[in-house]
């Protein structure tokens, strides 16, 4: 592995970084325009930056063994990013936002919801969700494909989180979800508990979001309180996980609406933007997807893929696996230091925000050829075995990995086999060169993915 480098200026106590005002580098990170300054940041300035924002000192890490040690060695003097400790206001306190040790508590009640066995369960949903979203599609017409994923990933979290088929409600729960989505640009700013209480439009959607789901996920985990038998779905578990090894009981039921709300708002959304990306990356790699295509034949034929089909889409799992290289879904990790400590010889101040970018390291030239290009032969086991680990953490690390992780996959396999098995996807002409990204809370694609559908020949 290439060694890393810390740039310091002679006299200087931090790593180089941006030498802009703070309220340049606090607007850079405000806009759109994050995920650029981190990777234009990172290019410039090696392997650990240092620049300032919404008055805080800032520090990027970039090369893997910098990330494995923020994220596994030093976690202990870390709690979540200030993003994910705001939206507490909105979340509450589910896995995405809770500190140890309620984090760890959470984590083992949760666990056996996303156990190995639960997800293959959900594997015959998500392809029949899947056939029947394409059964709406016209041959040889142009469409936006990232609304009708964000539509099928919304169905299956319904379906695997409530077991119930969310058609008649998936209006509103989208712009709820979406209004929760919204919450971004308000906790990065001073006071955000107050501006949510403004009679803004904005602040009046999220409230109104919020609401929504409360009064949704409240209402189903008072009908299974009445009956507590197992649906199969991910809330049974949830009501049913008792804590043995500490003896405290189950989940309140503020608690299971909290990880209901995380998982709903994590698994539509990511899931959503990863296959939208990878549909692109399909029509603009017509080779790339003909072989896709020819996997889907030989080992699905003219039927729908199964769980049991998993293992057997080794390059539709490369696909996704190259999707989320290059479009991380989850972008950068924030973490902010709980105390000051020293770090190969620098000093990382108490309140610190500490980032560390995926679309940095997963686009890092030292550790991927022409990382620009969309190449699944990247994934085969031999050149993983080859790369060092954290040059790739698309879902986390440690304590803090996605707990999601293994029905992510399974979603994003099993639908695109699903799509590439039965049509074709080109560029409509005037189509840009690259598709403008949008990294909010989860990396979108700006303005949609337009895309020529073409049913194959059965």
């Amino acid at each position: 592995m290439v060694a890393p480098q810390i740039l310091i200026r002679r006299g200087a106590r931090y790593p180089d970084g941006p030498g802009f005002a703070r309220r340049v580098v606090s607007g850079e990170l405000f806009r759109q325009s994050a995920a650029d300054f981190m990777l234009k940041t990172a290019g410039r300035y090696g392997d650990l930056n240092h620049y300032t924002g919404f008055g805080r000192h800032i520090f990027q890490f970039n090369h893997p063994q910098f990330i494995e040690e923020l994220l596994l060695r030093d976690a202990g003097r870390h709690h979540r990013g200030v993003v994910m400790q705001r939206a507490k206001m909105v979340l509450g306190e589910g896995l995405l936002t809770s500190e140890t040790p309620l984090h760890m508590r959470q984590r083992r009640l949760a666990q056996p919801a996303f156990h190995r066995q639960r997800i293959a369960a959900y594997g015959q949903i998500i392809a029949a969700y899947a056939a029947e979203m394409s059964t709406r599609w016209a041959s040889g017409t142009v469409m936006d494909l990232h609304p009708e994923m964000l539509l099928l990933a919304l169905r299956v979290v319904g379906k695997t989180l409530f077991d119930t088929n969310v058609a008649t409600e998936v209006k509103e729960i989208a712009e709820a979800v979406d209004s929760f989505m919204g919450f971004l640009p308000v906790a990065f700013l001073p006071f955000p508990e107050l501006i949510l209480r403004l009679p803004l439009p904005a602040m009046n959607r999220i409230r109104r979001g919020q609401a929504y789901l409360d009064g949704l996920i409240y209402r189903m985990i008072a009908e299974r309180r009445k009956d507590p038998s197992d649906r199969g779905d991910l809330l049974s578990m949830l009501l049913s996980a008792v804590d043995t090894e500490e003896g405290t009981g189950g989940m309140s039921d503020r608690q299971v609406r909290d990880e209901c709300v995380t998982v709903m708002l994590a698994g539509h959304e990511t899931t959503a933007n990863a296959l939208s990306f990878a549909l692109w990356e399909l029509a603009r790699n017509p080779a790339v997807q003909e072989r896709l295509y020819q996997e889907c034949r030989a080992v699905l034929g003219a039927r729908a893929p199964t769980a049991e089909d998993y293992g057997r889409l080794t390059y539709a799992n490369q696909v996704f696996a190259e999707t989320i290289r290059l479009y991380p879904p989850v972008w950068v990790t924030a973490r902010t230091a709980v105390e000051a400590y020293e770090y190969h010889g620098i000093r990382i101040p108490k309140g610190a925000i500490l980032l560390a970018p995926q679309i940095v390291a997963h686009r890092d030239p030292r550790f991927w050829e022409d990382p620009m290009g969309f190449d699944p032969e990247r994934f085969t086991e031999e050149k993983k075995a080859r790369r060092p680990r954290f040059c790739y953490f698309p879902f986390g690390a440690g304590a803090r990995q996605c707990i999601g992780e293994g029905l992510a996959w399974m979603e994003g396999v099993l639908i695109l086999a699903s799509v590439a098995g039965n049509w074709k996807l080109s560029l409509p002409e005037g189509s840009p060169k690259e598709l403008p990204l949008h990294p909010a809370i989860s990396l979108r694609p700006k303005g949609g993915v337009r895309l020529r559908v073409d049913r194959r020949p059965t």
